[in-house]
């Protein structure tokens, strides 16, 4: 069964190339390395909604990634805030309807 995952936070961040090179530019390579990882998508307004949306093969997948050291790195960075993470299954029958997976 698919899982996908909803990450809200804030971020004290000065600008969009500061949000690329110290948040998105560490990261999104061994991201996009994740076992069982389907898409990751990356969203902000660069004023205060900043939110990610993930979806993996499996929960055993999901949960293998969340607890890798870069995981716990990214949730202790200075200038993250908020942080609040949802984790739902995925509705495949509807989901293919609209192209979702």
């Amino acid at each position: 069964m698919k899982y996908g995952q909803i990450f809200t936070y804030k971020l004290e961040l000065d600008s969009k190339e500061e949000y690329i090179k110290q948040f998105v530019d560490p990261f999104a390579e061994t991201i996009s390395k994740a076992k069982g990882l389907i898409s990751k998508v990356w969203m902000a307004d660069f004023d205060n909604q900043f939110s990610s949306f993930y979806l993996w093969e499996t929960k055993e997948d999901m949960n293998a990634f969340m607890a890798t050291p870069e995981i716990d790195v990214v949730a202790h960075l200075p200038f993250l805030k908020d942080l609040k993470i949802v984790a739902i299954p995925v509705v495949d029958e509807a989901s293919k309807i609209t192209r979702g997976i």
